[in-house]
């Protein structure tokens, strides 16, 4: 027996060889698990800060945000990993990670599968309203399309209020859309605020719009305010924003989705910029824009095209004193963006903390714009 075990510790072919190369793997698949598990955290970890840290103070890191749900997931198959190779330490740390994760999830993906997505008989003391980027009226090839948003508007459900951006009034065929509406209400108010040249913000609203205003970001952004009294007793102040865009054009986007960018650094490198740059003119803005949303002295809406997803300085800086209708009344995974995978929500309705937000639905069915429309039913304060 002494010889036997002589010869297979002496032979490079033997038992013991197989074993060496059996832990090599091993050890090597450790270290590997371990440099992902490692860098997947530490971007986790910036992706936690990015809205409590001004963009300018954070520079580049900002875009880490934007890959939030991706890094949470990264990490949580990474801890798994640890548990089935039974390194508890290690799991226990990395599950420490993603604890603080869990309170955010309801900002991308809703778990409650019993709300309903479609919206109820609606009371006396409530109120519907629709938040749309209409791109200009141009389609995914950048034609212009008004004949299939006017078919859009002439069949989709009335709401209350309407909110658009990027409405382009100077272009042939769009006093159509102008006409659907006042067809299709028995009375119909609205108001522009010009964003860019003929680009405008819109609201229509079938209630009285006793005052407007508007806030200009001076190129970070645009903000359009009514005052609408509902059933001549509640007046609600609605906020129609559109924030200062990505920049991320539709090459990009397709470029991003295909992983062909990562064969060009210097291409990568001016996207990273750019949506730092940007998320940075951003909350120079809407520091601005808070300040007039809490002076507000009515029960409020804050609605529009954020261009920030929910790990961002702007969101939270907005829904302060706010509630999110998708967090609290939304169902699936809640996009707005349907390039990049559709993985990104930036388009919002925020309503203040004395209304109950009944309904959340965004309209995968329209493909025109690079937008979703997003509608909500809100409940208004008891008075």
């Amino acid at each position: 027996m002494s010889n036997n075990s002589e010869t297979y510790r002496n032979n490079p072919l033997g038992k013991p060889h197989r074993r060496e190369r059996h832990s090599f793997l091993t050890a090597l698949c450790v270290i590997l698990l371990l440099a992902v598990t490692l860098s997947f955290s530490i971007a986790l970890i910036i992706a936690y800060l990015t809205p409590y840290v001004p963009p300018a103070a954070f520079g580049s890191l900002t875009i880490v945000g934007i890959f939030a749900p991706i890094l949470y997931m990264v990490v949580a198959v990474c801890c798994l990993l640890w548990l089935i190779a039974a390194r508890w330490k290690i799991a226990g740390v990395v599950a420490l990670l993603l604890i603080p994760g869990l309170f955010r999830v309801s900002d991308f993906y809703n778990v409650d599968f019993l709300r309903k997505v479609e919206e109820p008989k609606q009371a006396s003391h409530s109120l519907s309203i629709m938040s749309y980027n209409l791109r200009g009226f141009r389609n995914d090839i950048s034609y212009r399309a008004v004949d299939g948003y006017v078919d859009y508007f002439a069949n989709m459900e009335l709401t209350d209020v309407v909110c658009l951006q990027e409405y382009a009034r100077n272009i042939q065929g769009v006093e159509r859309v102008d006409s659907v509406f006042k067809s299709r209400y028995t009375h119909i108010y609205s108001n522009d605020v010009v964003e860019a040249g003929d680009v405008v913000l819109r609201t229509y609203s079938r209630h009285p719009i006793i005052a407007s205003g508007n806030i200009s970001g001076e190129g970070r952004g645009t903000s359009q305010w009514v005052d609408v009294v509902v059933n001549k007793r509640d007046t609600v102040r609605i906020f129609n924003n559109h924030l200062h865009t990505m920049s991320i054009s539709a090459v990009d986007s397709e470029d991003i989705e295909q992983g062909t960018i990562l064969q060009d650094g210097d291409r990568m490198r001016s996207i990273v910029d750019r949506i730092a740059n940007n998320s940075s003119i951003r909350a120079s803005y809407v520091d601005t824009l808070r300040s007039v949303v809490m002076e507000t002295p009515y029960s409020n809406i804050v609605c529009g095209d954020f261009n920030d997803t929910p790990m961002s300085y702007v969101y939270k800086a907005l829904k302060k004193h706010h509630k999110d209708t998708f967090v609290e009344s939304g169902s699936g995974y809640g996009y707005t963006f349907r390039p990049m995978y559709g993985t990104l929500r930036i388009d919002y309705i925020l309503i203040s903390e004395d209304m109950e937000a009944v309904n959340y639905y965004a309209d995968e069915s329209i493909i025109l714009s690079d937008h979703l429309p997003i509608r909500a039913v809100v409940k208004l304060p008891s008075k």
